[in-house]
């Protein structure tokens, strides 16, 4: 028998292996670029970077410039009056004061509903992750229908808050019918004639819709409201009345012939703006009430009128129009209290219904009101809040919480003792920067039903009797408002609107970054 040696057994093994596969052992070449190529893409690039910021940077000042030397005349010519005054059909009277008001009731509830609820999510999405395989598995969809919120666009939020909030899922037969209401009562409603509105209390809905003709001895009240004043109307027969306001209307028709020919005359060519400065007001008041016999004083109505023209001063057709039925009605208003009946109620006339709404006042569901927008805005911004709070509660370090619980600390104790401090900063910084989305929305509320084309001083909370329910509006609604409107006054205002709106934001933004400063300097 014949023994091979060691190195003879590795030789046949070596012969009997398959050869190995052609290039193996061989090392891979890729291709070799020159450093002077190498470095002409990376210059090429760099060029392309600042380019697009230099592009986006000079669109925006030229945004901010454009709107600057438009809005800013408007703005710091009437400063106090603007950031004071209601909407009106004069430009030039125009105000956002409502705008911020309602800007910021919207805030107020958009922050006390968004922000406990969104650090809450983000709490137990972060620090109680379960273990069961299931409850993982539906850990996972949630934390991902989340991140994917955050890009839903703000008018699917307005649908779903109309839906939800303002007529909770339609189980009324209209959107704003509430189902249950808290705080509210009726009246009925009686008009004058001089045009003023005298109330009776009743108990219910029922009473307060079934019509009840005027007749002496009822106590009316001047507001409608509980503890309001008694008011002293005088109830008259119907034929009587009717011969007053007969009389009236007669004069009154007298001098809306005379005040449309004279604006007219301000008007080139009964066209176009109408130019009234002060002398020509005083004259155009003279021309309207020259031979004219009425009861009130003259020269009461005559300066009610050269106010009125002056104010007319640069409006249009269809805004003369508006202000000269508007000045007909003050002088009609004058006469019959000049009459003596500006209190009477003429006897037999029929009732209107009216509530009233005290400040803690609530309905189900919640209506097309102010409390129905901030929970929208609710919903545009929570996904930001928990993304934000989520951030910040990952980046406190393991061994804070470690060190927490072996000291003893339970769970809740190791989150409010260690982690949400720890992680105030980046809550509170995510917070307010989704507080400036929130305040720059205006898709949402449109689909909500804010007012924003009417002359309501809302929200009244701040000016009056109200409540959360109440309409609303907001600055970017009043800003879309006013750039729709024909005049070019209008125009400026809406500029001007933009830098006050761009102030608030700036003002948001800061206050983050301080906020940060802050707790990173102390850390």
């Amino acid at each position: 028998m014949t023994t091979l040696s060691s190195s003879a057994a590795a030789s046949a093994r070596d012969a009997s292996a398959p050869p190995p596969p052609a290039g193996a052992g061989e090392r891979t070449r890729y291709p070799v670029r020159s450093r002077r190529s190498r470095v002409a893409v990376d210059r090429v690039f760099q060029i392309v970077c600042i380019a697009a910021a230099v592009l986006a940077i000079s669109l925006l000042v030229v945004l901010i410039v454009a709107i600057t030397f438009r809005g800013a005349p408007r703005l710091f010519g009437h400063f106090g009056e603007f950031l004071t005054g209601f909407h009106s059909s004069n430009p030039l009277e125009a105000g956002i004061a409502a705008a911020i008001v309602g800007t910021l009731w919207l805030l107020l509830v958009c922050a006390i509903s968004a922000i406990p609820l969104g650090v809450g999510t983000a709490v137990l999405l972060e620090e109680y992750r379960p273990k069961n395989r299931f409850l993982r598995w539906l850990h996972g969809l949630v934390q991902l229908n989340i991140t994917n919120l955050a890009g839903v666009p703000s008018i699917v939020y307005g649908i779903l808050g109309l839906t939800v909030f303002a007529g909770f899922i339609a189980f009324n037969d209209r959107i704003g019918d509430p189902l249950v209401t808290v705080g509210q009562s009726w009246f009925r409603t009686y008009e004058s004639v001089g045009g003023e509105y005298f109330y009776v209390p009743v108990a219910t809905r029922a009473e307060a819709e079934d019509g009840t003709p005027a007749a002496p001895g009822m106590a009316f009240l001047d507001a409608p409201r509980t503890g309001a004043a008694s008011a002293e109307v005088d109830v008259r027969s119907a034929a009587e009345v009717a011969g007053v306001e007969r009389a009236v209307d007669e004069a009154i028709r007298g001098l809306e012939r005379k005040i449309k020919t004279e604006l007219r005359a301000a008007q080139e060519g009964g066209r176009g703006p109408a130019a009234i400065d002060d002398a020509k007001a005083s004259a155009m008041a003279a021309a309207v009430f020259d031979g004219v016999t009425m009861r009130a004083d003259l020269g009461e109505l005559s300066g009610i009128a050269t106010a009125s023209f002056r104010a007319m001063d640069g409006q249009e057709s269809m805004t003369l129009m508006r202000s000269r039925r508007e000045l007909a009605a003050e002088l009609t208003a004058a006469e019959i209290k000049a009459n003596g009946v500006g209190n009477v109620v003429a006897a037999g006339t029929a009732s209107t219904p009216i509530d009233h709404k005290a400040a803690y006042y609530m309905q189900l569901p919640f209506g097309r009101g102010l409390l129905a927008g901030g929970l929208t805005l609710m919903l545009v911004i929570l996904p930001i809040i928990i993304v934000a709070s989520q951030e910040a509660i990952r980046s406190v370090p393991p061994s804070m919480r470690a060190g927490c619980l072996a000291l003893g600390g339970t769970k809740w104790q190791a989150i409010q003792k260690v982690v949400l401090p720890s992680a105030i900063p980046g809550i509170c910084t995510g917070s307010i920067l989704a507080m400036s989305r929130a305040i720059g929305e205006a898709a949402p509320l449109l689909m909500i039903g804010a007012v924003f084309l009417t002359f309501v001083p809302g929200p009244k909370p701040f000016f009056g009797d109200g409540n959360l329910t109440d309409s609303f509006t907001a600055l970017p609604l009043q800003i879309f408002s006013w750039t729709s409107m024909p005049a070019d006054g209008f125009r400026d205002a809406a500029a001007a609107g933009i830098i006050v709106l761009l102030a608030i934001l700036l003002v948001f933004n800061l206050a983050a970054i301080l906020i940060r400063q802050k707790y990173t300097a102390k850390d």
